[in-house]
């Protein structure tokens, strides 16, 4: 790269050990780039920990087995872990970074603030950071001796205006999105308007660690790409942090928003072309829920330009038997449909999903009827659920008969609604951190080892190994 303003290094603190191009990252390297930045990470992921979700799901029979060894290299090594500071100081004394740009989510807290606490102690680099965590609790994240400044929001223009700020020398302090310690003081910026799609730049893949290219699916690993035609949905599920999202960026523009489809595509084609994708998979929290007219332009363009399988996330209500039709002929392979629970009134009441078993039941079934793999998300031990409910679950998942089961553990994401349950219940404490991928409320009605044995159970009782009653 000719004209270098400077070098970003991204710490991407995956403690799940699970291989997959991270869109986010992926987006902000793009866009510094195209600003004239060198950029460079240091990845945990293959460091930290075995991969956890896809050995979950392989153990419970969520999937088909995949070689992942083949794919994400040797087995764990469980002494490397203790080596990821000094790796991390070597990183960065080599890339000589002007900014270091982490992106945290709530599993991650603990380890990045550890990491980045020691670090501070020999390195001083401003450090920034990013992701959910940080905008559901930025108050909690900026008060750690290893972060200087936090970004609250959507952070692909502030990121790029923070470098600019430190290598023209700038002051920084009153960057929209931006917290930023100076002085003894938390300078707390107020938040710009929400991104437009237009402006997005394509993703950069090559600072990452070429295993995560690779994605288990069907059974082996293939060349995976995760690529957003929107972002916002329209829904205010309680396990998601859409409705604090939508409060905060109250008037700051339309939340639910789109990208153009030409342009998306010309991503799709790019990464297809330089990195030999094999499966695209569309990250909206809601694909189906566009427009006719939208809809039927992906189709024709997709079809036309990418043609690879692809696969969707979706709710029950939008499936139809038109969508599903003109998908096939686009060559979707999978769609994944959020179920969460069995129980009717638990959904209405404290998930907020309306849609009826009957729904469920039919959306299936129509996308079966045209040859197309599903995927059904449940989640185990939520607040107000019981045992029987779950039970229920495997019922309606019999019903249904879904390709494959992705099943986890109610987490108390920070800024969701049924987090603030859990605590109102007295499942967990006010300042509860999630440490890893595993149960953490006790209910009378459903206790924790009882939630435990559903789990590490699921499939005995779905093919009716061991009988529900």
């Amino acid at each position: 790269m000719l004209n270098i303003k400077g070098r970003v290094l991204f710490l991407y603190p995956n403690t799940e050990g699970d291989g997959g191009i991270p869109n986010g990252l992926a987006l902000l390297s793009g866009g510094l780039k195209a600003a004239g930045f060198e950029t460079a990470c240091f990845d945990t992921t293959f460091l930290k920990a075995p991969p956890k979700t896809h050995l979950y799901r392989q153990k419970h029979g969520g999937v088909l087995k995949a070689d992942h060894l083949k794919y994400w290299g040797d087995y764990w090594d469980p002494t490397v872990p203790e080596k990821i500071p000094e790796l991390f100081k070597k990183a960065v004394d080599d890339f000589r970074p002007d900014l270091i740009a982490v992106t945290i989510i709530d599993v991650s807290y603990k380890f990045v603030v550890a990491l980045l606490g020691e670090f501070r102690k020999t390195v001083k680099v401003p450090v920034i950071a990013g992701g959910p965590t940080v905008t559901m609790c930025p108050d909690m994240v900026i008060n750690n001796d290893g972060i200087d400044i936090v970004c609250v929001g959507e952070g692909e223009d502030p990121l790029v205006e923070l470098a600019e700020s430190l290598v023209e020398g700038r002051d920084h302090a009153a960057i929209k999105n931006l917290w930023v310690k100076k002085e003894g003081k938390i300078i707390k910026n107020p938040l710009r308007p929400l991104k437009d799609m237009a402006t997005l730049s394509f993703q950069d893949w090559s600072i990452f660690d070429k295993r995560h290219y690779y994605k288990p699916y069907c059974g082996s690993f293939f060349r995976t790409g995760f690529f957003e035609l929107a972002r916002g949905c329209p829904f205010n599920c309680t396990f998601c942090c859409t409705a604090s999202l939508k409060e905060l960026y109250e008037k700051k523009g339309d939340f639910l928003r789109f990208r153009d489809i030409d342009r998306t595509m010309d991503e799709v084609s790019m990464v297809k072309d330089r990195y030999g994708l094999e499966l695209v998979f569309f990250i909206d929290d809601n694909f189906l829920g566009m427009p006719p007219e939208r809809f039927d332009l992906f189709c024709e363009r997709y079809k036309s330009r990418i043609g690879l399988p692809f696969y969707i996330q979706t709710r029950p209500e939008t499936i139809s038997e038109g969508y599903i039709k003109k998908l096939k002929d686009a060559n979707v392979s999978s769609i994944g449909i959020g179920i969460e629970n069995g129980n009717v009134e638990l959904r209405k009441t404290h998930m907020r999903r309306y849609m009826s078993n009957e729904k469920i039941i039919e959306a299936f079934d129509i996308v079966h009827k045209h040859g197309i793999r599903t995927t059904a998300n449940i989640i185990i031990g939520m607040p107000y659920e019981k045992e029987c409910m779950f039970r229920e679950t495997i019922d309606l998942l019999r019903k249904i008969r879904p390709k494959s089961i992705s099943i986890n553990y109610f987490q108390p994401y920070r800024g969701t609604e049924m987090r603030k349950m859990a605590v109102d219940l007295g499942y967990i404490p006010e300042d509860h951190i999630i440490g890893d991928s595993n149960t953490c409320i006790d209910m009378p009605d459903f206790r924790k080892d009882r939630q435990i044995h559903f789990y590490e159970n699921f499939k005995k009782y779905l093919d009716g190994e061991i009988p529900l009653d």
